[in-house]
C-alpha cells in the first residue's frame, strides 16, 4: 500500500493514442459527443459488440496482438523517443517471473527498443490499476527533479478467443470489448493538475462483492481529504460484476462524497480497454481539468481483474490547498 500527499503540478505535454473506437487523439476527443457504433460479431451463437483495430486473428497470441497495437501507436508523431523515460503499463500477469510477461518484454526490446532503453524505464504489469501506480511513481520523480519528463504508455486488448468466450457466456456483461494503446508525456508544471493522494493494493480478489482491500482504500480516501470530492472517475464499461466491486464498498467514502458528487464513466464510450483503460481515463480527467470543466477534487478509481486496485485524487491548480498529510 502506498499513500502520498503531493502538491507538484503535472501536465500532459504530448499525447498519442489508438483505440478500437478511435484511431487517434482527435477522434478520442469527440467520443463525449459522438460515439461510433461497435461491430457485432457472432461468437458461439451470441452477438458480441466489439471495437477492434483489426479483425480477430484466430492464431494470433495476446503478445502478438499487443505488438500490433504498439506499432500503430508508435507510428504517430508524438511518441517516446530513444532514451526517453517510459513507464510501461501492461495487462496483469501472475508474478514478475511470468513466462508470458518475460516473452512480451523480449519482443518489445527487439521491436521497439526505445520503450525500454533508458535505465529509468519501469514496467507496471498490473492492469488498469497500473496506470495510477505509474502516475504516482512519475509524480515523485518529477517533483524531485530526477526526470524532466516521464512517458506513461499502456497497451491491452480484449481481442482473443478466451476473452470473447468468457464474455459471451456471462449474463453480467452489457458492454463493448475493445483494445488500444495510449501514451502520455508528463512534465512538472505549477499550473497543471496536482496529485494530492494515491493508494494501491494487491490483495487477492475476494468472492462476490466483498472486497476488504477496496473498502480500506476508500476509507483512506475519506480520511485524506478535508473537503468533499466533486467527481468520481470510475472504470465501469458494462460489467455488472466489476461495478459491484466498488459499489459494494461505496459507503466507506462517507464524509468524502455528497449529493452533488458527480459520477463519470468515460469507458462506456470507449468499450473495455483493460490496462489501457486506466491511462485513457487519466488522460480524460486531466484534459477536463486543464479545460476548466472539472473543479475541486476528483477521485479516479481503478480495479484490475485479479489482484490490483488503485486510487488517486487530482485537483486543478491552485484550487486545492488544504489537504491532510497521509
Amino acid at each position: 500500500m502506498m499513500n502520498i500527499a503531493q502538491q507538484a503540478g503535472l501536465a500532459i505535454t504530448q499525447v498519442a493514442m489508438t483505440l478500437g473506437i478511435a484511431q487517434d487523439r482527435a477522434q478520442a476527443l469527440a467520443l463525449d459527443v459522438i460515439t461510433p457504433q461497435p461491430e457485432l460479431i457472432d461468437w458461439q451463437g451470441v452477438k458480441v459488440p466489439v471495437a477492434f483495430v483489426a479483425p480477430l486473428a484466430p492464431d494470433e497470441s495476446r503478445n502478438e496482438r499487443l505488438l500490433v497495437l504498439l506499432q500503430r501507436l508508435l507510428a504517430q508523431p508524438c511518441c517516446p523517443q530513444q532514451h526517453d523515460t517510459v513507464y510501461l503499463v501492461l495487462p496483469e500477469y501472475a508474478g514478475s517471473d511470468n513466462s508470458e510477461l518475460n516473452a512480451l518484454l523480449q519482443m518489445i526490446m527487439r521491436r521497439f527498443p526505445q520503450l525500454l532503453q533508458s535505465a529509468d524505464c519501469r514496467v507496471f504489469p498490473y492492469g488498469s490499476a497500473g496506470a495510477l501506480m505509474a502516475l504516482a511513481a512519475a509524480a515523485a520523480q518529477l517533483q524531485q527533479g530526477a526526470q524532466n519528463a516521464v512517458w506513461l504508455l499502456a497497451v491491452d486488448s480484449m481481442a482473443s478467443s478466451a476473452v470473447l468466450s468468457h464474455y459471451a457466456g456471462t449474463d453480467s456483461w452489457n458492454g463493448v470489448l475493445s483494445e488500444g494503446a495510449v501514451a502520455l508525456c508528463l512534465t512538472a508544471d505549477g499550473a497543471g493538475s496536482r496529485l494530492v493522494f494515491s493508494g494501491s493494493d494487491a490483495s487477492p480478489l475476494a468472492k462476490g462483492t466483498d472486497d476488504p482491500a477496496m473498502a480500506a482504500l476508500f476509507m483512506q480516501v475519506a480520511a485524506a481529504v478535508s473537503q468533499p470530492l466533486q467527481q468520481l472517475y470510475l472504470p465501469d464499461s458494462g460489467d455488472d460484476d466489476a461495478t459491484a466491486r466498488w459499489l459494494g464498498q461505496y459507503q466507506h467514502l462517507h464524509g468524502a462524497v455528497q449529493l452533488t458528487t458527480e459520477f463519470v464513466f468515460p469507458s462506456y464510450a470507449t468499450g473495455e480497454l483493460g490496462a489501457c483503460g486506466g491511462l485513457y481515463r487519466l488522460w480524460h480527467l486531466m484534459q477536463a481539468q486543464k479545460q476548466g470543466r472539472l473543479q475541486g477534487l476528483t477521485l479516479q478509481c481503478e480495479l484490475s481483474n485479479r489482484l490490483y486496485r488503485a486510487v488517486a485524487i487530482l485537483t486543478p491548480a491552485p484550487a486545492f490547498s488544504d489537504n491532510k498529510e497521509v
